[in-house]
């Protein structure tokens, strides 16, 4: 059980997982928004519905999929700075270690 705690700690996976909760909110408003201006005949009684409910879902399915999409980014960048000082690192030892054994 502590490891299912230890794993919800990352970072990675509780921001995914907030803006995949945001993702679906966003189409339940979209669906809500549907049922509701469905029944209406009459355009000037559909709006309200599409604008309380279905644009304000579709701006957060639309913005879930864009922090999405930054977060995976930054965490690739992340990930990429690393293995470059790693290997910066490596090459510097290599290099003191060909530069000592190096005849004078």
């Amino acid at each position: 059980m502590n490891e299912i705690w230890a794993r919800f700690r990352d970072p990675w996976l509780t921001t995914v997982l907030a803006l995949v909760v945001v993702g679906t909110v966003g189409a339940g408003l979209i669906v809500a928004g549907y049922r509701g201006a469905a029944p209406e005949l009459l355009v000037p009684f559909q709006v309200p519905f599409l604008f309380s409910a279905s644009l304000v879902g579709l701006c957060l399915v639309g913005v879930a999929c864009v922090l999405v999409a930054v977060h995976l980014e930054r965490v690739e960048a992340a990930e990429e700075r690393g293995a470059l000082s790693e290997l910066q690192r490596e090459a510097l030892r290599l290099l003191t270690l060909a530069q000592s054994h190096q005849p004078d």
